[in-house]
């Protein structure tokens, strides 16, 4: 998987499914929805490939997968002002220790799809412009309507998704292992592994500009014993 924060993917392979294409056996994982932000589109979860609708367009994401990769999410999705279509989406890892779920964006237009901790944010109206997510796995999924903002944790950072798209990411945080404590107005509090001490350390983010003080890292850890 690619190392970059979030990585826009212009060219997602779709075609008409074909009934005979039976790849993609295994049945979608129980996934919960989170329509906090109004949606230009409505969704549903189909438990299977052999739901698919053979007339409608099918996109799969990533646009290349292996045959690792053959687990995951159907949904189908119907915008208010274009075709309905149909998604897959490539399962992460099968855990209850990562995020399974559907929600609606900041952006209206725009869905997001996390599949055993994979990330995708995919624009409803036109599937082949979809971004995926640096944390992989993605551990906690916070809505903020009050600040407009989706968050993303993973082991190392936090990023936010807001109605433009990507807002911004946080630094490295911690050794490995994040968790958020709260979030009080424009302030996030979380904690962040040093595997020096193995102590969870402190931190804060302003959730206006994605700064933030305290948390741990490798490089910071070794030049404070230097």
């Amino acid at each position: 998987m690619k190392a970059e924060l979030l990585v826009l993917l212009s060219g997602s392979r779709c075609w008409p499914l074909l009934p005979s294409r039976r790849v993609y056996v295994k049945k979608s994982p129980p996934i919960r929805q989170e329509f906090a932000f109004p949606a230009a589109y409505q969704i549903k979860v189909l438990e299977s490939y052999g739901l698919v609708n053979p007339l409608e367009r099918f996109h799969q994401f990533p646009s290349e997968l292996e045959e690792a990769d053959r687990h995951g999410v159907y949904l189908r999705v119907a915008p208010s002002y274009a075709s309905a279509w149909i998604g897959f989406f490539s399962l992460g890892y099968d855990s209850d220790k990562v995020v399974n779920a559907v929600f609606s964006s900041p952006h209206a237009d725009w869905l997001c799809v996390v599949a055993g901790g994979y990330g995708y944010l995919v624009n409803t109206v036109d599937p082949s412009q979809w971004l995926r997510l640096e944390q992989q796995p993605v551990v906690d999924v916070r809505v903020l309507p009050e600040q407009n903002l989706l968050l993303f944790a993973g082991f190392l950072n936090i990023s936010a998704v807001g109605s433009s798209g990507l807002a911004w990411t946080t630094g490295r945080l911690s050794w490995e292992g994040v968790s958020i404590s709260r979030i009080e107005g424009q302030t996030l509090y979380g904690l962040g592994w040093d595997a020096i001490t193995d102590k969870d350390v402190p931190f804060e983010v302003d959730l206006r500009t994605g700064k933030h003080t305290g948390g741990s890292r490798p490089g910071v850890a070794a030049k404070a014993r230097e």
